[in-house]
């Protein structure tokens, strides 16, 4: 941890990073509260910190629980124009235990998914809900970009994962396709076993992709009431599996 004198060295936009750090680290395990009283004190006198924020750290400083410093880290975070998610506060050691998790044959395939933070959260709900391996299509964001392992909490170690071409799927397998225009959702009858192809957000799955599903299980759709009509791809997933995982459910 680094010392109170080389904190008053740092520069200010530096303090309060460093700061939020330090603060988020104590509402995760004991901290010294003289090291955080200092700590408080520079952060006060910071010419980033207004008077009204500097009264709202003090008054969360004084609760002196874990749930307040956790609240001066979110409030530091602010001030610096970052916008505070649940990611950010990660605490994950890395150290998980994986070998109780249970997996069924549900396999995803990626069709050109280009955000990390997209890749992170299906990762998160494949783990969650028994997928046993993940195909990805080159050109989609890596799983082992900092985003997607942070977005991920670590499940990216959990769930197998490749990258490769949907040509390459056997053509025995079943595969089905999560697009607009398909079966409903309450009514598509989920395979034993099989493969789930998710497209983009933006353009949907691919010409081929589109293909492969119909010439096997065909498309499922997800009915909405909302006027927008789509969801996070990451959501639509996740809503996905679930109902994919009721057809065999793991006890």
């Amino acid at each position: 941890m680094i010392t109170v004198k080389k904190f008053q060295t740092l520069k200010p936009r530096v303090q309060l990073r460093k700061a939020a750090d330090i603060f988020h680290e104590a509402s995760i395990k004991q901290t010294d509260e003289r090291y955080l009283e200092a700590v408080l004190g520079i952060v006060l006198s910071s010419s980033l910190v207004d008077r009204e924020a500097a009264s709202r750290i003090e008054a969360f400083f004084r609760k002196g629980d874990r749930v307040s410093f956790d609240d001066i880290y979110y409030t530091l975070l602010s001030l610096l124009g970052d916008v505070p998610a649940e990611w950010d506060a990660q605490n994950d050691d890395g150290s998980i235990d994986w070998s109780g998790r249970k997996t069924l044959p549900h396999m995803l395939f990626l069709d050109h998914l280009r955000s990390p933070y997209n890749i992170g959260s299906i990762f998160r709900n494949a783990e969650a809900f028994a997928v046993s391996e993940i195909i990805i299509a080159p050109g989609s964001a890596s799983p082992l970009h900092p985003r997607a392992v942070r977005t991920s909490r670590s499940t990216v170690e959990a769930v197998s994962w490749r990258e490769g071409e949907l040509e390459e799927i056997p053509s025995t397998m079943p595969v089905f396709a999560l697009e607009t225009g398909g079966t409903d959702i309450r009514e598509f009858e989920f395979p034993e076993h099989g493969l789930c192809i998710i497209g983009s957000e933006e353009t949907g799955i691919t010409p081929y992709a589109r293909e492969r599903a119909l010439s096997s299980l065909g498309l499922v759709t997800i009915p909405q009431c909302g006027a927008k009509g789509s969801i996070n791809v990451a959501s639509a997933t996740a809503i996905i599996l679930y109902k994919w995982l009721e057809k065999s459910w793991i006890h």
